[in-house]
Protein backbone atom coordinates (compact mmCIF):
# COMPACT_ATOMS: atom_id res chain seq x y z
CA UNK A 1 0.00 0.00 0.00
CA UNK A 2 2.57 2.15 1.14
CA UNK A 3 4.61 1.46 -2.26
CA UNK A 4 1.97 2.37 -4.19
CA UNK A 5 1.33 5.58 -2.78
CA UNK A 6 4.82 6.32 -3.40
CA UNK A 7 4.30 5.56 -6.78
CA UNK A 8 1.26 7.71 -7.14
CA UNK A 9 3.28 10.57 -5.61
CA UNK A 10 6.13 10.59 -7.64
CA UNK A 11 4.04 9.91 -10.69
CA UNK A 12 1.81 12.90 -10.08
CA UNK A 13 5.42 15.08 -9.17
CA UNK A 14 6.43 14.21 -12.89
CA UNK A 15 3.48 14.92 -14.08
CA UNK A 16 2.78 18.76 -12.27
CA UNK A 17 6.31 19.24 -13.07
CA UNK A 18 5.85 18.33 -16.88
CA UNK A 19 2.77 20.88 -16.97
CA UNK A 20 4.84 23.96 -15.21
CA UNK A 21 7.93 23.82 -17.24
CA UNK A 22 8.56 27.41 -18.95
CA UNK A 23 8.86 26.89 -22.44
CA UNK A 24 10.04 29.38 -24.76
CA UNK A 25 6.84 31.14 -26.96
CA UNK A 26 7.93 32.24 -30.46
CA UNK A 27 6.01 34.14 -32.90
CA UNK A 28 6.98 34.61 -36.66
CA UNK A 29 6.37 38.35 -38.32
CA UNK A 30 7.40 38.29 -42.00
CA UNK A 31 4.97 40.77 -42.95
CA UNK A 32 4.37 45.00 -42.78
CA UNK A 33 4.12 46.01 -39.82
CA UNK A 34 -0.18 47.11 -39.47
CA UNK A 35 -3.15 46.03 -37.16
CA UNK A 36 -3.08 42.40 -37.99
CA UNK A 37 0.76 42.30 -36.88
CA UNK A 38 -0.38 44.24 -33.90
CA UNK A 39 -3.05 41.73 -32.75
CA UNK A 40 -0.91 39.00 -33.29
CA UNK A 41 2.18 40.69 -31.19
CA UNK A 42 -0.49 41.03 -28.07
CA UNK A 43 -1.73 38.20 -28.06
CA UNK A 44 1.37 36.10 -28.09
CA UNK A 45 2.50 38.00 -25.36
CA UNK A 46 -0.93 37.88 -23.73
CA UNK A 47 -0.57 33.95 -23.88
CA UNK A 48 3.51 33.75 -22.45
CA UNK A 49 2.08 35.66 -19.53
CA UNK A 50 -0.44 33.90 -18.94
CA UNK A 51 1.23 30.32 -19.39
CA UNK A 52 3.93 31.88 -17.26
CA UNK A 53 6.89 31.09 -20.45
CA UNK A 54 10.19 32.04 -19.45
CA UNK A 55 10.07 34.39 -22.96
CA UNK A 56 8.85 35.55 -25.80
CA UNK A 57 11.06 35.45 -29.00
CA UNK A 58 9.76 37.09 -32.40
CA UNK A 59 11.11 36.46 -35.58
CA UNK A 60 11.27 39.53 -37.43
CA UNK A 61 11.33 40.21 -40.92
CA UNK A 62 9.53 43.72 -42.41
CA UNK A 63 9.66 46.17 -44.86
CA UNK A 64 8.10 49.07 -41.85
CA UNK A 65 4.70 49.83 -41.93
CA UNK A 66 1.58 52.03 -39.96
CA UNK A 67 3.32 53.93 -37.25
CA UNK A 68 -0.52 53.67 -35.05
CA UNK A 69 0.05 49.80 -35.20
CA UNK A 70 3.96 49.93 -34.50
CA UNK A 71 3.44 52.09 -31.51
CA UNK A 72 0.99 49.85 -29.91
CA UNK A 73 3.23 47.03 -30.20
CA UNK A 74 6.45 48.65 -28.59
CA UNK A 75 4.04 49.86 -25.93
CA UNK A 76 3.08 45.97 -25.32
CA UNK A 77 6.87 44.97 -25.30
CA UNK A 78 7.87 47.53 -22.91
CA UNK A 79 5.02 46.40 -20.87
CA UNK A 80 5.33 42.53 -21.41
CA UNK A 81 6.22 41.06 -17.74
CA UNK A 82 7.91 38.06 -19.82
CA UNK A 83 10.73 39.05 -21.19
CA UNK A 84 10.97 39.91 -25.10
CA UNK A 85 13.89 38.54 -27.64
CA UNK A 86 13.35 39.86 -31.02
CA UNK A 87 15.10 38.44 -33.56
CA UNK A 88 16.01 39.66 -37.54
CA UNK A 89 16.06 36.19 -38.96
CA UNK A 90 16.45 34.55 -41.72
CA UNK A 91 19.72 35.95 -43.35
CA UNK A 92 18.66 38.24 -45.93
CA UNK A 93 15.61 39.81 -43.70
CA UNK A 94 15.56 42.56 -42.43
CA UNK A 95 13.93 44.89 -39.78
CA UNK A 96 13.70 48.46 -41.38
CA UNK A 97 11.88 51.51 -40.75
CA UNK A 98 8.74 50.60 -38.09
CA UNK A 99 10.57 47.61 -37.84
CA UNK A 100 13.79 49.24 -36.57
CA UNK A 101 11.77 50.57 -33.63
CA UNK A 102 10.57 47.38 -32.48
CA UNK A 103 13.84 45.87 -33.26
CA UNK A 104 15.38 48.84 -30.29
CA UNK A 105 12.43 48.14 -27.93
CA UNK A 106 13.27 44.66 -27.31
CA UNK A 107 14.50 43.20 -23.76
CA UNK A 108 17.08 41.41 -26.03
CA UNK A 109 17.84 42.40 -29.78
CA UNK A 110 19.39 40.33 -32.55
CA UNK A 111 19.85 39.47 -35.55
CA UNK A 112 21.10 36.61 -38.27
CA UNK A 113 24.21 36.97 -40.09
CA UNK A 114 22.97 39.04 -43.63
CA UNK A 115 20.38 40.80 -42.15
CA UNK A 116 19.92 44.69 -41.65
CA UNK A 117 18.11 47.40 -40.28
CA UNK A 118 17.45 50.78 -40.07
CA UNK A 119 15.81 53.38 -42.76
CA UNK A 120 13.47 54.82 -40.19
CA UNK A 121 12.23 58.02 -41.51
CA UNK A 122 8.38 58.38 -41.12
CA UNK A 123 7.15 58.63 -45.06
CA UNK A 124 3.45 59.05 -46.17
CA UNK A 125 1.18 56.52 -47.06
CA UNK A 126 2.02 56.12 -50.54
CA UNK A 127 5.69 56.60 -49.44
CA UNK A 128 6.45 60.28 -50.26
CA UNK A 129 7.57 62.92 -48.39
CA UNK A 130 5.67 64.43 -45.17
CA UNK A 131 6.27 68.19 -46.17
CA UNK A 132 5.87 71.61 -44.32
CA UNK A 133 4.93 71.65 -40.44
CA UNK A 134 3.28 68.11 -40.11
CA UNK A 135 6.26 66.80 -41.41
CA UNK A 136 8.36 68.76 -39.13
CA UNK A 137 5.87 67.47 -36.14
CA UNK A 138 6.00 63.86 -37.40
CA UNK A 139 9.65 63.71 -37.76
CA UNK A 140 10.16 65.13 -34.18
CA UNK A 141 7.64 63.17 -32.54
CA UNK A 142 9.20 60.17 -33.52
CA UNK A 143 12.88 60.83 -32.89
CA UNK A 144 12.08 61.17 -29.42
CA UNK A 145 10.15 58.18 -29.50
CA UNK A 146 13.07 56.46 -30.70
CA UNK A 147 15.12 58.26 -27.73
CA UNK A 148 13.57 57.64 -25.15
CA UNK A 149 13.48 53.60 -25.64
CA UNK A 150 16.88 53.58 -27.01
CA UNK A 151 18.40 55.47 -24.04
CA UNK A 152 16.57 53.12 -21.53
CA UNK A 153 18.05 50.14 -23.12
CA UNK A 154 21.37 51.67 -22.89
CA UNK A 155 21.60 51.72 -26.24
CA UNK A 156 23.49 54.15 -28.92
CA UNK A 157 20.38 57.26 -28.89
CA UNK A 158 23.31 59.21 -31.31
CA UNK A 159 23.24 55.86 -34.38
CA UNK A 160 19.87 55.06 -33.81
CA UNK A 161 18.87 59.25 -33.96
CA UNK A 162 20.23 58.93 -37.34
CA UNK A 163 18.55 56.00 -38.60
CA UNK A 164 15.10 58.49 -38.33
CA UNK A 165 16.51 61.88 -38.81
CA UNK A 166 18.95 60.67 -41.83
CA UNK A 167 17.09 57.17 -43.06
CA UNK A 168 20.76 55.55 -41.94
CA UNK A 169 20.74 51.74 -42.36
CA UNK A 170 23.13 48.75 -40.53
CA UNK A 171 23.63 45.64 -41.72
CA UNK A 172 24.16 43.25 -38.18
CA UNK A 173 27.71 43.52 -37.66
CA UNK A 174 27.49 47.50 -37.86
CA UNK A 175 24.41 47.40 -35.38
CA UNK A 176 26.20 45.11 -32.85
CA UNK A 177 29.53 46.89 -33.30
CA UNK A 178 27.90 50.61 -32.78
CA UNK A 179 25.52 49.11 -30.10
CA UNK A 180 21.93 49.04 -31.54
CA UNK A 181 21.86 45.17 -30.62
CA UNK A 182 22.76 43.25 -28.26
CA UNK A 183 23.90 39.93 -30.09
CA UNK A 184 24.33 38.39 -33.99
CA UNK A 185 23.22 34.90 -34.05
CA UNK A 186 23.25 32.17 -36.59
CA UNK A 187 20.38 30.42 -34.99
CA UNK A 188 17.96 30.62 -32.02
CA UNK A 189 19.85 27.98 -29.94
CA UNK A 190 22.99 29.73 -30.36
CA UNK A 191 21.23 33.04 -29.49
CA UNK A 192 20.15 31.84 -26.42
CA UNK A 193 23.30 30.50 -25.46
CA UNK A 194 24.68 34.06 -26.22
CA UNK A 195 21.97 35.33 -23.76
CA UNK A 196 22.27 33.00 -20.67
CA UNK A 197 26.22 34.34 -20.47
CA UNK A 198 25.15 37.57 -18.70
CA UNK A 199 21.93 39.02 -17.05
CA UNK A 200 19.45 40.81 -18.78
CA UNK A 201 17.78 44.01 -18.10
CA UNK A 202 14.33 44.94 -18.72
CA UNK A 203 12.63 48.19 -19.32
CA UNK A 204 11.64 48.53 -15.78
CA UNK A 205 14.76 48.15 -14.24
CA UNK A 206 15.12 44.46 -12.69
CA UNK A 207 17.57 42.20 -14.10
CA UNK A 208 16.97 38.84 -15.01
CA UNK A 209 18.91 35.78 -16.45
CA UNK A 210 17.73 33.73 -18.99
CA UNK A 211 18.16 30.11 -19.44
CA UNK A 212 16.70 29.36 -22.52
CA UNK A 213 18.78 26.62 -24.38
CA UNK A 214 16.97 23.34 -24.69
CA UNK A 215 14.18 24.51 -23.70
CA UNK A 216 10.93 23.67 -25.63
CA UNK A 217 10.36 26.34 -28.06
CA UNK A 218 6.25 26.88 -29.20
CA UNK A 219 5.18 28.29 -32.10
CA UNK A 220 2.35 30.42 -31.95
CA UNK A 221 0.16 30.77 -35.55
CA UNK A 222 -1.89 33.56 -36.44
CA UNK A 223 -5.45 33.01 -36.06
CA UNK A 224 -8.17 32.90 -39.35
CA UNK A 225 -9.25 36.73 -38.42
CA UNK A 226 -5.41 37.70 -38.34
CA UNK A 227 -4.80 35.93 -41.62
CA UNK A 228 -7.62 37.98 -43.49
CA UNK A 229 -6.66 41.14 -41.79
CA UNK A 230 -3.36 40.69 -42.78
CA UNK A 231 -4.15 39.84 -46.51
CA UNK A 232 -6.99 43.41 -46.11
CA UNK A 233 -3.89 45.70 -45.13
CA UNK A 234 -1.35 44.34 -47.22
CA UNK A 235 -0.16 47.82 -49.07
CA UNK A 236 -0.31 45.51 -52.47
CA UNK A 237 -3.79 45.51 -51.87
CA UNK A 238 -4.78 48.48 -49.89
CA UNK A 239 -3.54 51.10 -52.19
CA UNK A 240 -5.40 49.79 -55.18
CA UNK A 241 -8.43 52.05 -55.92
CA UNK A 242 -10.82 52.60 -59.10
CA UNK A 243 -13.92 54.40 -59.82
CA UNK A 244 -15.59 50.75 -59.52
CA UNK A 245 -13.50 49.66 -56.25
CA UNK A 246 -13.21 52.66 -53.62
CA UNK A 247 -9.90 53.33 -51.81
CA UNK A 248 -9.34 50.60 -48.78
CA UNK A 249 -7.99 53.46 -47.40
CA UNK A 250 -11.57 54.89 -47.07
CA UNK A 251 -12.25 52.26 -44.77
CA UNK A 252 -8.99 52.57 -42.57
CA UNK A 253 -8.59 56.18 -42.88
CA UNK A 254 -4.44 57.02 -43.85
CA UNK A 255 -2.19 56.53 -41.24
CA UNK A 256 1.53 57.38 -41.18
CA UNK A 257 3.71 54.98 -42.49
CA UNK A 258 7.56 54.74 -40.54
Amino acid sequence: MRLRTLFVTLVSILLLSAFSNAQVLKIVIDDTIQAATQERIERAIDQAAAEKDDAVLIELSTPGGVMDAMREIMSKVLASPVPVIIYVTPSGSRAASAGFFILETADVSAMAPGTNTGAAHPVGPFGGDIKGTMGQKIEGDATALMRSVVSKRGRNVGVAQSAVLESKSFTDGEALSQNLIDYVAPNEQDLFRQIALKPVKRFDGQSVTLKLAGKPVRVVEETLKEHILAYIMDPNIAFICSPSSPCIFCLFGLPQWC
